[in-house]
């Protein structure tokens, strides 16, 4: 099946929930208690770490990344392979101001003047947001590329402008 650049670069923002999916069933997994538990090796306590890390970060980053997709599928519509692909390449940048902008909404509800403390704890929560974001955002864009170039080098992908 061949189909458009455009359709699979769409598609490519499903990614982040596919791998929510997936670590969740990784999570689930290992915290089940097991009657024939081995001592963990510390790759594995890393991994489990990571997985669960990004499992629970959904309530972080689900509502701002589904503004962000359905943005950005918007965006694309009738714009060139070249220049969508170029732009997802900020995505996770762009996440992260959303998640920047959720947190500012959490930290100062309701609206009224912001004390000291609530104002350093808001700056301070930014890096624990940000890093993380940015991370698991490039991590997963790296992995769409991939995805992409796969697809493109197998011909699965056809080329714009060529009409058959």
């Amino acid at each position: 099946m061949i189909t458009k650049p455009q359709n699979i670069l769409r598609s490519l923002l499903l990614i982040p929930y596919v791998a929510w999916g997936i670590a969740l069933l990784l999570s689930y997994q290992v915290f089940i208690p097991a009657e024939n538990s081995h001592p963990a090796f510390g790759f594995f306590d890393i991994l489990v770490g990571v997985v669960s890390f990004y499992t629970i970060g959904i309530f972080l980053w689900g509502i701002p990344y589904t503004i962000l997709a359905v943005g950005l599928l918007l965006w694309s519509i009738n714009k060139p392979a070249p220049t969508i692909y170029k732009l997802f390449f900020f995505s996770p940048f762009l996440l992260s101001i959303l998640m920047v902008c959720e947190i500012a909404l959490v930290s100062f509800w309701p609206p009224q003047v912001p004390s000291f403390d609530s104002i350093m704890e808001f700056l301070s929560s930014i890096p624990v947001v940000v890093i993380p974001s940015l991370i698991f955002g490039y991590g997963l864009v790296g992995i769409g590329v991939l995805i992409y170039r796969i697809m493109k080098h197998k011909n699965l992908i056809k080329a714009e402008g060529v009409v058959k």
